[in-house]
């Protein structure tokens, strides 16, 4: 093997090894991105849960804060 097929060769076995190690991480980002997609939707559904927790209790203290006003008869 002449000095230029053992370069050639070389160099392509580091490039192999990074490009596999730029799949390896490819193919975490990938599965974070979906774990924090699910998550996501997750964490919204939640949100629309405690949104409208929140207006029910509120509709239902309303009436606490507010009483109803008692008219006075007038004496004249």
């Amino acid at each position: 093997m002449s000095g230029a097929e053992l370069l050639l060769s070389l160099a392509g076995v580091v490039t192999m090894m990074l490009l596999s190690i730029i799949a390896y991480f490819l193919k975490l980002l990938i599965q974070d991105t979906r774990q924090l997609r699910d998550e996501l939707a997750k964490l919204k559904e939640l949100f629309y849960r405690l949104e409208a927790e929140q207006a029910l209790i509120k509709e239902v203290m309303q009436p606490a804060r507010n009483p109803p006003a008692y008219k006075t008869a007038r004496r004249t």
